[in-house]
């Protein structure tokens, strides 16, 4: 029987080979199985989240966008710096920042939707007191209000025009625009339409309640707005004392930054500056 020491040099070396190749063969697919899942479900969400915003540019051309950005910052970073793992991670930031961008319009959108929402109700009301018919009411929160709300009731009359019923209409406008309040809205318009009902008084109250639901939670706000402010100085803090410090004495963080365990334990801090603000975030945020 062969023994280690009497095996071919040449042997080993291709078994070697064969098994770095099989290694790296198996984690290339891998990489490439998870690459693909995450860009499906990137696209996906982004895709929706630009349709919402009413942006019209291809989902994968804000990927590609996202992988130039990357390229460069981690690229210019590298080469000022003279750090790869700082290259790295401002690169990783460059690479969100079009999808944060985008969820950040959304959300900017939303908030817009639903503080105009009060007033689009007090004048479907009128309009309906008035002689108005639902659909004619809609017309009026077209021409009469400004974008968001006015694109959301346009799309809506248009759909209605072409033959969509009102309720797929109602919901499809839901779909683009997830929120209790046009649920509850939503709701009371179908409600009405099946059992009948003074439409006018039910969408005044639902102004009311929207009104003062919107109200308590300023008032909530406000009450944390000190806590907020004070999770984003702490968290900021260690940053920038590290920069004074680093300035002041630039030898003194040498070992940190030209060692792995400094690295690692930058990580940690990093890791723990996270948790410290998500859990001073849960903490003031209350839903009303």
């Amino acid at each position: 029987m062969l023994t280690v020491a009497q095996i071919p040099v040449p042997i080993i070396e291709f078994a070697a080979f064969g098994a770095a190749a099989l290694l790296v063969a198996v984690m290339a697919d891998i990489i490439q199985g998870a690459w693909q899942r995450y860009e499906a479900e990137v696209l996906k969400g982004t895709e929706v989240t630009l349709d919402q915003i009413y942006m019209n540019i291809p989902a994968h051309q804000l990927l590609y966008v996202a992988m130039i950005l990357f390229a460069l910052v981690a690229g210019l970073t590298t080469l000022l710096l003279g750090s790869p793992v700082l290259g790295v991670v401002f690169g990783i930031v460059a690479f969100a920042s079009p999808r944060l961008l985008a969820g950040h319009l959304k959300r900017r959108r939303d908030r817009r939707f639903g503080v105009q929402l009060v007033d689009a109700l007090m004048n479907i009301s009128n309009a309906l007191r008035s002689g108005f018919s639902l659909p004619q009411a809609f017309e009026l929160i077209q021409r009469e209000m400004d974008n968001p709300i006015a694109q959301e009731f346009r799309l809506l009359n248009q759909e209605t025009r072409v033959g969509v019923p009102l309720e797929q209409a109602l919901e499809h406008m839901l779909e683009r625009m997830p929120s209790d309040d046009l649920d509850l809205v939503v709701t009371a318009i179908l409600v009405s339409a099946e059992v009948g009902g003074s439409l006018a008084e039910v969408m005044d109250n639902i102004a009311r309640t929207i009104r003062e639901r919107h109200q308590i939670e300023g008032k909530v706000r406000a009450l944390t707005s000190q806590g907020r402010m004070q999770a984003v100085i702490l968290g900021l803090v260690p940053i920038l004392l590290a920069f004074v410090i680093n300035w002041l004495n630039p030898g003194l963080f040498e070992p940190m930054v030209r060692t792995w365990y400094g690295w690692g334990l930058f990580a940690v801090i990093g890791l723990l500056e996270v948790l410290g603000m998500l859990v001073v975030r849960k903490i003031v945020t209350i839903d009303v």
